[in-house]
């Protein structure tokens, strides 16, 4: 029954929220310390998903140690093979203080995404943009495939051209929000 919000900004937090307000805002510490962008909930496997807003970000994944409890857990980082699979490596140190090596410099092999932006979890997909490529991006949990959904580059002339956040419907219908280009 809460929801979760997002510091971007490097010394950011990723904050459980009461949206009837009733209860004060914790900061999650054991999600990591970096430019949160998004976070998305995988129920079946009791994992969360994380976006990080930097030209050389990072895909995160959290795992409770106690579901539904964020007070601590696991936080890894995809890396991706050249097939699509994608691998998990722990995080060092997930809450590193401002001497520290950042988050995304603490797993050399990670994979490197482009700005990461929204993320959301449907079914068993964790859909997210990176704003710097101009892509969707299709996480499969089950399988632990990755695959681009979108790519501008491959399609220059579509009018989505600044992802941002998204959403899927009930239908199945991915709706992806442009912040920037022409607002579509």
């Amino acid at each position: 029954g809460t929801w979760l919000s997002c510091e971007e900004h490097d010394a950011g937090l990723v904050w459980e929220c009461d949206p009837a307000g009733r209860l004060p805002a914790v900061a999650r510490l054991a999600l990591g310390v970096f430019s949160h962008e998004a976070a998305a909930v995988e129920p079946v496997g009791r994992q969360l998903y994380l976006t990080e807003d930097q030209g050389d970000g990072g895909f995160y994944r959290f795992t409770p140690t106690a579901y539904p409890s964020l007070l601590e857990g696991l936080l890894e980082v995809a890396v991706v093979a050249p097939n699509g699979s994608v691998g998990w490596r722990e995080v060092p140190n997930p809450t590193p203080t401002p001497l520290d090596t950042p988050t995304r410099q603490q797993v050399p092999e990670m994979t490197r995404f482009n700005g990461g932006e929204g993320i959301w979890h449907d079914g068993g997909v964790l859909y997210f943009t990176t704003k710097g490529d101009k892509r969707l991006w299709a996480y499969n949990a089950r399988t632990g495939m990755l695959e681009v959904v979108f790519d501008h580059a491959v399609a220059p002339d579509s009018s989505l051209d600044a992802v941002d956040n998204v959403t899927v419907s009930a239908a199945g219908e991915i709706f992806v929000c442009e912040d920037g280009g022409n607002m579509e």
